[in-house]
Parts: C-alpha cells; structure tokens; sequence
C-alpha cells in the first residue's frame, strides 16, 4: 500500500467531548459495509484525534478521550481491521483503553517511553484480532493473509515470536 490508498479519519475534539461516537461507529461497521468495501478498507484507515495540540497531557490520558475512545470499542470493537499500521496512531487509540499507561523520557521530538501492563494490552489485543479474523473470514480472505496480519499487528504492538520486544 502507498500513502494514496490511506484513509485519513479526523474525529473532532467536540465530538469526542460530546461522546458522540456513534456516525464514527457506523462509519467502520463491518457488519454492514458491502464486502467489496471492506476489502477496499482493510488495513488502510488512520484515526486522528483532533483539538488537543495545546493540551500538555499525552492524549490516551485525557479523560473524554479514554471514555470516548473506551465507549466506541466497546461499541464495535473493529479497529484492527480497518486500523493501519504505518504511524503510532492505532497505538495511542489502544493506550488510551488501558487501566494505566505512563509516559517516561520525553524527548524533544515529542517522542516518550510508554509504561503499561503487557498482559492488559495483550488480552484487549486477542479480543479484537478475533473480531478482525472473523471479519477476514467473512469477506473471503484467505487465511494465509489473515495469518500475515495478525503478526503485522503483533509486531506492530512490540510482540514478537518470543515474546515482547
């Protein structure tokens, strides 16, 4: 995939103060997207959370945007199916769903060091890459290719074959 085929998603700082997930939530519903669409869709979408620039905390420690984040993959638990997998985006979408993650060493890039519980992401982890296959399987992806994603998403996690990276 080249950068022309990624879908870039901005979800507003006043929707997520509102908690207003629900267009967001059938905008990615894999349960009634044709599958030629979801085909088209899969692994390709980015969510970006919008508004909070001038905001010092990181934004998975922002409360509305835990509880929306919280609320919408509660709702429907599809990003690891549309979510891509070239930016930390999707990393800082799961951080804010974790109990407690804290950033240490932060640098002037705006790059951090990220303290969690491994288990924690991991079990929220398996949960959604089971929803993901279950989509693949359903639009007819072959399970080579599903195989190949959930490594791309295991390692993109910092997962790999023996454990954490």
């Amino acid at each position: 995939m080249n950068d022309a085929d990624l879908i870039v998603y901005e979800i507003a700082r006043g929707r997520i103060e509102k908690g207003d997930f629900h267009s967001l939530a059938e905008a990615f519903n894999a349960d009634t997207i044709p599958k030629e669409q979801l085909h088209a869709l899969f692994g390709r979408v980015m969510w970006c959370i919008a508004g909070y620039d001038s905001d010092p905390a990181e934004l998975y420690t922002i409360p509305p945007v835990r509880s929306f984040l919280s609320a919408w993959r509660d709702h429907r638990p599809h990003w690891l199916f549309f979510g891509w997998l070239g930016s930390d985006n999707l990393k800082v979408l799961y951080l804010s769903l974790l109990s407690r993650a804290t950033a240490i060493g932060h640098e002037p890039a705006g790059l951090c060091q990220v303290t969690f519980d491994l288990r924690e992401l991991g079990s929220l982890l398996a949960t959604d890459l089971e929803v993901a296959d279950s989509i693949c399987a359903r639009i007819g992806i072959s399970p080579a290719r599903r195989l190949q994603r959930v490594r791309e998403v295991m390692g993109y996690f910092g997962y790999s074959k023996g454990g954490c990276v």
